[in-house]
């Protein structure tokens, strides 16, 4: 039961959801809701969800009680950056999905064929339904 309320505590510290963690570990919701949820004393992901949280797996195991011990230094961000990660945690998921639609283009503007187009440029032509 340590992993769970090791990984539980640190949550609540980073005021971070079960969503959050799932989506930065890199797996669906409901493998957290279980490893918080049943005595499991381990996942595969623990390394990924150590990271995530900002401390080790060794101190989620409970091999260790300090959950700094070893733990990578955190990234240091710019107040603009700090600002931008806020903003984008504090969105829903169709939020962001429309905020990352309008960014990208301008991060990266080399345009995107055009969905009806074909490759060798001729336009799909719609069947119009009455």
């Amino acid at each position: 039961m340590i992993v769970s309320e090791r990984v539980s505590e640190r949550m609540l510290d980073l005021g971070m959801t079960q969503s959050e963690l799932a989506r930065r570990v890199g797996v669906k919701q409901p493998t957290i809701y279980k490893l918080l949820r049943t005595s499991k004393k381990g996942s595969t992901h623990l390394h990924k969800i150590a990271r995530e949280l900002g401390t080790t797996p060794a101190y989620l195991s409970g091999e260790t009680d300090d959950p700094f011990e070893d733990a990578p230094a955190p990234p240091v961000l710019s107040c603009e950056e700090m600002e931008w990660v806020e903003l984008f945690r504090r969105m829903d998921d169709g939020q962001r999905a429309a905020a990352l639609t309008l960014l990208r283009p301008l991060v990266d503007p080399s345009p995107a064929p055009h969905p009806t187009m074909h490759k060798q440029g001729s336009f799909a032509m719609r069947k119009e339904t009455t």
